[in-house]
């Protein structure tokens, strides 16, 4: 006989999955005919995509599950008899994440016209886990008002968000709350090495206004003039432009195309009616749905950009960044939720001491150019604003560490309520503490910095 604070939080733990679970499949109910989709995909875009589907095949419907990408993935992970047959995204990694762990049923890839990659990234799955239905570029929202108010220069690159010019005027959403910011977070990583990465990332931190639960939230709140600029998947940004003259999305100097996937379920209940709507989402129908003015999406099949309005943006014609660098899925899917829950200890828990820190350094670095300029004639305060750099941008991970899956491997995101393993537990704390320590390091020497070099200018007096 089980304790009853087991039998509780066994309870616990199930009735947390009741939400994810379809309606009718929770109940017991027939299931007959529906074809049930878990996807983090916003109704405006799904339901012209239902409505089409339904309407070509009547002997099937769709039921939709709306959630998070990360939210689905733990909800796959845990639970492999949870009714449903599609798990439908756009980030490439989530669905590497469910390939190692053996959660998805592969598919032939029907014949759409479209290359094996678009710049170097593969469309499809190589393995033929999952297949590319779209294509995602991932880039710079901005609202021109608000930058023209405040006098900011238009951002070009990811780099550009380093600047002190965008103090408190960025806004992001979690890695941990959206599958798109997660991909952009891995991409910078990747492409930049891990520490130069997140050394990247941590300074943008610093001009960070805010951190929204979800990717609509950046949307909303550049619209609404909560802060200027943040990052968004394009069509998010696009469908957003189209409504609101004063927001624009551009697609960096340095962006890539990913491809927004479609998978079968391992174990679904409903394998025919799965195969029928990923064959639907890549035929000529399906195609055309996605470069509607109300979706504007990028479609795989090359023939569907015939059809699209003039300047309607084609990856396949789009110039990207680097055309050698090959985004690493099987690294991404096995260090995935350490990236999520070391961005949440370093940069979400962190804004207002990091906004602190970056302002302490950004200051005092332009006053020594303006004192000295290339020369640095001051050089204890060039040595601590140096030293409280490498502070501010230190990651309690090793390159060696974030490249093992073995280091990764336990790291889950919990039911919410539910205990984490004692690992993951000890992990945290420790990161939180490295964050903690280095952060007021940084702060400490910036501040003795400034107090230098204000000095030196005949601002003040030694204390």
């Amino acid at each position: 006989m089980i304790g009853l604070r087991a039998f509780a939080g066994r309870l616990v733990a199930a009735l947390l999955l009741v939400p994810f679970l379809p309606p009718g499949i929770a109940a017991g109910q027939d299931t007959d005919g529906a074809v049930t989709i878990l996807t983090s995909f916003p109704a405006g875009f799904y339901e012209p995509v239902r409505e089409a589907f339904e309407a070509a095949h009547p002997d099937w419907r769709l039921r939709i599950v709306n959630t998070k990408t990360t939210a689905a993935i733990s909800q796959l992970q845990e639970r492999s008899d949870g009714g449903v047959d599609v798990f439908w995204a756009s980030a490439p990694d989530a669905f590497e994440v469910l390939k190692t762990a053996r959660r998805l049923e592969p598919v032939a890839p029907p014949p759409t016209g479209a290359p094996p990659t678009v710049g170097n990234q593969p469309i499809n799955d190589p393995d033929g886990a999952y297949l590319g239905f779209a294509l995602s570029g991932y880039g710079l929202l901005w609202n021109q008002r608000y930058l023209d108010r405040h006098g900011l220069p238009t951002p070009k690159r990811w780099e550009d968000l380093r600047h002190p010019a965008y103090a408190r005027h960025l806004g992001i959403t979690a890695p941990s709350r959206s599958g798109t910011m997660h991909l952009m977070v891995e991409t910078v990583l990747q492409m930049q090495g891990w520490e130069r990465g997140w050394a990247t990332w941590l300074e943008i931190a610093g001009n960070l206004a805010t951190v929204t639960a979800r990717s609509y939230g950046v949307v909303d709140g550049i619209a609404k003039g909560r802060f200027g600029v943040g990052l968004s998947i394009d069509f998010l940004g696009q469908s957003a432009g189209s409504d609101e003259d004063d927001l624009r999305f551009a697609y960096p100097a340095d962006s890539l195309f990913f491809p927004a996937s479609v998978a079968l379920l391992r174990g679904a209940p409903n394998p025919d009616g799965a195969r029928a709507f990923i064959d639907f989402l890549l035929s000529p129908a399906g195609q055309a749905l996605l470069v509607r003015p109300d979706i504007q999406r990028l479609p795989v099949r090359p023939d569907a950009y015939t059809a699209a309005p003039a300047g309607y943006p084609d990856p396949y014609r789009t110039e990207t960044g680097d055309d050698l660098f090959l985004f690493d899925r099987a690294l991404s899917g096995a260090r995935y939720e350490l990236v999520n829950l070391l961005f949440d200890e370093l940069v979400t828990f962190r804004v207002k001491t990091l906004n602190r820190v970056w302002q302490l350094i950004h200051e005092g670095e332009a006053r020594l150019s303006a004192l000295y300029g290339a020369a640095a004639h001051e050089p204890v305060a060039a040595d601590l604003l140096r030293a409280a750099r490498v502070a501010a941008t230190a990651v309690p991970v090793s390159t060696t560490e974030a490249a093992d899956p073995a280091f990764s491997m336990a790291l889950r995101r919990p039911a919410r309520g539910l205990p984490v393993s004692s690992r993951q537990a000890e992990l945290e704390a420790a990161w939180r503490a490295f964050s903690q320590q280095r952060l007021d390091e940084a702060l400490a020497l910036a501040e003795r910095a400034l107090i230098i070099l204000r000095v030196a200018s005949g601002e003040g007096v030694w204390p």
